[in-house]
């Protein structure tokens, strides 16, 4: 080959401009990563006439990535919904189960109050009859079983009142966010178990106040009955006392037999009745003492016979050397007798000494009876006009008389005798 014939440099012009047989026109950017025969993708417009290339595949990947964004933002979005809500469903759950439980345990607290304040008061019901030393109206068993319900009850009573102030759990604010939601609600489920563990206790805690205060009121009843049943002995064994704590006596007895409940206000009944007890004792001491001297024996031979004409009337005794300015030492035997007016079943009789003097003369005896008559007639109320003097006296000499006293000291020498019929009638009172 000539050396004419040589071809020009790679990227040299044609000398000619035409391009030799059989050649190839190569791309500008020859040796790139474009195709062969490929389009450059430089600023260079398409020829005249000319499609324009498809888009580059780089932005198609752009495209596809910024979709892929908005699906998982998308995404993400749809399980937060899921997630906050059922984290609300779940704390509203929690707190309408936790106010149901504070709901109860509110009511079992003023429930357990109400029945500490019966165990308390039963307690304290205790301790006064507990402060009554008498052996003979609470005895040693019964001080024992008193005591020891006391104790009980005293303790549950403690233990209850530590429920009862134990603090109990708000649910608070509810908070925003599903993460925080979450930990509320488990919050919120423990508060329930504990709220209903302390609802438990303070039912059993009321149990155990309602079981103390029984124990105290069966071993407080027996105390009180067993003690009330004392009363008529303890009047017989304290003959002559004054009528007035005899009575006393009687009426709180009486209620202590009938009570069905103790409580503080029975007891106080009992402490009472102790306290009578003391002074009808002790009015039978003074009445002994004052009845002391040579006449003693006769004055008590007299007052018995006496009560043994008047059974159920309830009888005091007044001694002097003159009654109604009259007795033994102008020559006279005296006697008044004073009644209650309206009710009542006892009396009061005066005698002078001179009575007692000349026992047991058949003028003392029918005097005796004659003022029985004005004591006996508190049974008779119907059949006596105790507000005439006349009439009262004629009904009391008529009893005398009736009873078989025919001595004149039976009111006929100081009144005259009774008409039949008044002693007819007078027969029918015993």
């Amino acid at each position: 080959m000539a050396e004419d014939q040589s071809m020009p440099a790679p990227g040299a012009p044609d000398p000619l401009g035409v391009a030799r047989e059989g050649g190839h026109e190569l791309a500008a950017g020859f040796g790139s990563a474009g195709p062969v025969g490929g389009v450059s993708p430089g600023p260079a417009s398409a020829p005249a006439g000319q499609v324009s290339p498809p888009a580059p595949r780089r932005r198609r990947r752009a495209v596809l990535a910024w979709s892929l964004s908005i699906a998982g933002v998308l995404l993400l979005a749809g399980v937060g919904a899921v997630l906050q809500l059922t984290a609300n469903l779940g704390y509203d759950q929690a707190h309408t189960q936790l106010a149901t439980a504070l709901t109860k345990q509110a009511d079992e607290a003023s429930h357990n109050e109400r029945v500490r304040a019966v165990d308390d008061e039963s307690a304290r019901a205790a301790d006064v009859l507990l402060g009554v030393t008498d052996p003979a109206l609470v005895t040693d068993a019964h001080r024992a079983g008193l005591t020891t319900a006391r104790d009980h009850a005293q303790k549950a009573s403690a233990a209850a009142m530590s429920l009862t102030s134990t603090r109990v759990p708000e649910p608070g604010a509810k908070p925003s966010w599903f993460w925080e939601l979450y930990a509320r609600t488990a919050r919120l489920e423990a508060d329930s178990r504990a709220v209903s563990t302390l609802t438990s206790d303070l039912g059993h805690s009321s149990e155990e106040l309602g079981s103390a205060t029984s124990a105290i009121g069966e071993t407080g009843l027996a105390v009180l009955k067993a003690a009330g049943g004392l009363a008529a002995h303890i009047e017989s064994d304290n003959t002559p006392s004054p009528n007035e704590g005899v009575l006393t006596l009687r009426e709180l007895s009486a209620r202590l037999v009938a009570t069905t409940s103790f409580d503080e206000q029975v007891a106080q009944e009992f402490r009472d009745y102790a306290t009578t007890v003391q002074q009808v004792r002790d009015g039978h001491v003074a009445t002994l003492a004052a009845e002391a001297g040579p006449l003693q024996g006769a004055r008590q031979q007299i007052e018995d016979f006496a009560r043994s004409l008047v059974p159920g009337v309830l009888l005091d005794f007044q001694w002097a050397d003159r009654v109604n300015d009259l007795g033994g030492d102008n020559g006279y035997l005296s006697g008044e007798t004073r009644t209650p007016i309206e009710s009542g079943q006892y009396a009061t009789i005066l005698l002078s000494n001179s009575v007692a003097e000349e026992w047991p003369g058949d003028s003392s005896r029918a005097l005796v009876a004659h003022e029985a008559g004005h004591a006996i007639a508190t049974k008779c109320r119907s059949m006596v006009d105790n507000t005439d003097s006349a009439s009262a006296e004629a009904w009391a000499t008529a009893w005398a008389i009736g009873m078989g006293f025919t001595d004149p000291g039976n009111g006929t020498q100081a009144y005259g005798s009774p008409p039949d019929a008044v002693v007819q009638q007078a027969m029918a009172c015993r």
